[in-house]
């Protein structure tokens, strides 16, 4: 089983870059999602990070790596586990992220995670 966290950045550019950060840990997929296109657009933007972290450490690590990332720059970014959405921003990122973590074990212990076919 494995909790999902979908990241929302207010710079569309920084998904890739988060990616990158996150991308690595064992326990943790990362995939960048695109944004459904738009008529007439030119090109293709993300539209958030996906992020499926396996229960315990993986979990932990993958938040603290968020923090690590929201706290070395002046960002929001929107965090969404199952149905709770979390606004994190640099100055709160310690006090909001653990209630991420919270959320994301209480789903992965009643059983309402996605089973993750890749593990």
């Amino acid at each position: 089983m494995a909790a999902q966290m979908k990241i929302y950045l207010e710079d569309a550019d920084e998904v890739q870059d988060l990616q990158e950060w996150m991308t690595g840990q064992p326990g943790i997929a990362v995939e960048a999602v695109l944004r459904p296109a738009v008529l007439h657009a030119q090109g293709s933007m993300w539209d958030f990070l996906s992020v499926l972290c396996e229960a315990g450490g993986p979990l932990v690590a993958a938040v603290r790596a968020l923090q690590l990332w929201i706290e070395s720059r002046v960002t929001v970014v929107k965090v969404v586990v199952g149905e709770m959405s979390f606004t994190v921003r640099t100055k709160d990122a310690a006090t909001v992220l653990p209630q991420v973590v919270e959320t994301a074990s209480k789903m992965l212990e009643s059983g309402e995670a996605r089973r993750d076919e890749r593990a």
